[in-house]
């Protein structure tokens, strides 16, 4: 199932990513339909219900996340406790969130590609020039529009699908994708992203969680035994870290201590002697 996701996930982007590059102006078209011209603006943007709802949706993929990084912290810090959950899971869902959402699409793209969004560009009242998917440019300093943040987190919500029975994962799975496409969508309505950098914030993200699905995950290469074992390691690691930097705080410390009281002795001195 896994590798079968990961093909048609990464066969989906290089569909998509030849018919919008033969056909660039489709993500103009696109965001078309959701740009007023008598107004020169995407009115839905400030829709309070609709931001309601992109708040809400935002809200799950972390309510999801932050309890296997609790986890993963707790046994950094305490590396004899036992997890409740299996470490396997714990670091899948960890590596998923932040290589997935967080260094792919909001690190290495978002803040390097320079995509302007479509409420930026000249076809929609701002100053940008549009840029298809593939180009990147310097249009856009900063937070730009490929690819999707927020869609990506929403299309993470395949990796806790993931873990759902047997019977029920290709509903949950296919739940999780259409709820990373609503997100998505939001942000089109609101002139936020082209249709591109939702197509491929979920492709990508798909990947790295098949991907990991199938190094963790996999009953073929799962072994949390393992992986508890190089959770230990790194823990202690890090404890010899941090007690060598509070070592080396100590000893400065001291030093400087010293140096302070020498320095008082010799101010006493100095008034004694008027």
């Amino acid at each position: 199932m896994a590798r079968i996701w990961l093909f048609s996930s990464l066969g989906l982007g290089l569909v998509a990513g030849v018919v919008f590059a033969v056909f660039p102006s489709w993500d103009l078209d696109v965001a078309e339909l959701f740009f007023k011209a008598d107004a020169s603006k995407f009115t839905h943007a400030f829709s309070q219900p609709l931001n309601a709802i992109r708040g809400g949706l935002n809200l799950l993929p972390w309510l999801l996340a932050i309890p296997p990084i609790a986890l993963l912290v707790l046994k950094l810090i305490f590396p004899a406790w036992r997890m409740p959950i299996a470490p396997s899971v714990v670091i899948y869902l960890v590596a998923s969130f932040v290589i997935g959402p967080g260094l792919f699409a909001n690190v290495m793209l978002k803040e390097n590609w320079g995509r302007p969004r479509p409420n930026q560009v000249e076809q929609f009242g701002g100053t940008a020039h549009f840029q298809p998917w593939w180009r990147s440019s310097s249009e856009c300093p900063r937070n730009c529009s490929f690819v999707s943040g927020e869609a990506s987190q929403g299309f993470w919500l395949v990796a806790p699908a993931s873990l759902a029975p047997p019977q029920l994962r290709p509903v949950a799975m296919g739940g999780a994708v259409v709820y990373g496409a609503t997100v998505g969508g939001l942000r089109m309505v609101f002139g936020r992203h082209f249709l591109t950098d939702i197509l491929f914030s979920g492709v990508i993200t798909i990947a790295v969680v098949m991907a990991l699905y199938l190094r963790l995950i996999d009953p073929a290469r799962r072994n949390d035994e393992r992986v508890e074992r190089a959770i230990v390691r790194t823990a202690v690691v890090l404890h010899r870290g941090v007690a060598a930097i509070l070592s080396g705080a100590g000893f400065v410390l001291t030093k400087a201590g010293g140096r302070l009281r020498a320095a008082a002795a010799f101010i006493r001195h100095r008034i004694a002697l008027l």
